[in-house]
């Protein structure tokens, strides 16, 4: 039983759709109900801002109280020609540039799902061109610890990405999974390793 989420909604008007990843606190059985309860609350919402289905999310999750438990989880909207991102208690989403080889990290800042009633949540909005890619992670990744106690980081998870991020969407996947595989060296990892990645065609 997974505490990390990700998925996808088309929307009817095929115009946009919308990109989910999340992390549940805690482990195990708790965890798992948090993930299915952030499933459930997102199917039939209406075709609205990311920020938005973040505050009703809130609300559905505050409503059922799990104790001390939360949802941490980035919703992003695409478009055609742009993103709309809203973010809450994640790590940075990063956004490689096709045009100019550059990755900007974008971390916007807010409390997990759960935690606060009538909490709001920020919006983002930013363009997204031919050749860009977006990419999302747990912290599983860069948490990810060796065997000499050492976490791997995010400027490891930074520069792998801004060295593949003019490859498809799964070779950039498979090149963050692989720098996870190899800084554990054969250890297994204390938590999930999430990893999705957007890239326009």
């Amino acid at each position: 039983v997974g505490g990390d989420y990700y998925d996808f909604f088309p929307q009817k008007d095929k115009e946009s759709i919308y990109v989910v990843v999340g992390d549940a606190t805690g482990h195990g059985m708790i965890a798992g109900m948090m993930v299915s309860i952030t499933k459930a609350g997102l199917y039939g919402i209406p075709s609205i801002p990311p920020n938005k289905i973040a505050a009703r999310l809130n609300t559905v999750i505050k409503s059922i109280d799990l104790g001390l438990n939360r949802m941490a989880i980035n919703v992003a909207r695409f478009w055609e020609d742009h993103v709309e991102l809203t973010s809450a208690a994640m790590p940075p989403v990063y956004h490689y540039h096709e045009s100019s080889k550059k990755v900007d990290e974008i971390l916007i800042e807010g409390l997990p799902l759960g935690s606060i009633k009538n909490e709001t949540f920020s919006l983002r909005k930013f363009s997204f061109v031919k050749g860009d890619s977006l990419v999302f992670i747990s912290d599983g990744l860069p948490e990810a610890t060796n065997a000499s106690g050492e976490m791997l980081g995010y400027e490891a998870v930074f520069e792998c990405i801004k060295e593949n991020g003019n490859s498809s969407a799964k070779q950039q996947k498979k090149a963050l999974l692989q720098l996870g595989e190899s800084w554990l060296s054969g250890l297994q990892n204390q938590d999930d390793i999430t990893v999705v990645v957007v890239k326009k065609l």
